[in-house]
């Protein structure tokens, strides 16, 4: 069983490469929900072991990679909020909130970057982020809701 998937999702969550297309690797690598909902805050960074807290860190970076990009390209996808409010009770909040502060460092350490948002391969990839998202965003809700 593979009860850190959530806390790997919630986090790369919290928190934004498609070099942007390790996204969409995250939302297909998570098995199936168990049929039993987590209870209230059940996974924590605790539970991790050394490999998957690099991952887990490897991946609030590439989210927070994600979030600049879109940021700059006039689509701000807000991720820290929207995943906030889906693992909200499904993961303790002392993790959402390491999370959160790591999320917010890697964002602001690129805040100044320039992006292409207007080429075609710039458009692309604004795409392949918008949708790479929309799969996180489902797996965490079914994982963290049963849904």
């Amino acid at each position: 069983m593979r009860l850190i998937q959530p806390v790997l999702l919630a986090a790369a969550l919290v928190f934004s490469a498609l070099a942007l297309g390790a996204l969409p690797v995250a939302a297909q690598t998570v098995e199936p929900a168990s049929a039993q909902r987590p209870t209230h805050g059940a996974y924590h960074l605790g539970l991790l072991s050394e490999p998957q807290r690099a991952e887990l860190l490897r991946r609030v970076d590439s989210y927070a990679v994600v979030e600049v990009f879109l940021k700059a390209c006039g689509r701000p996808p807000a991720l820290e909020s929207r995943f906030r409010r889906l693992v909200a009770g499904c993961i303790r909040a002392d993790s959402i909130q390491t999370l959160a502060s790591l999320y917010r460092r890697a964002v602001a350490s690129r805040a100044n970057l320039r992006w292409d948002c207007v080429s075609t391969s710039g458009r692309t990839m604004i795409a392949r982020s918008e949708e790479a998202i929309r799969l996180t965003v489902a797996d965490i809700a079914r994982l963290c809701r049963g849904g």
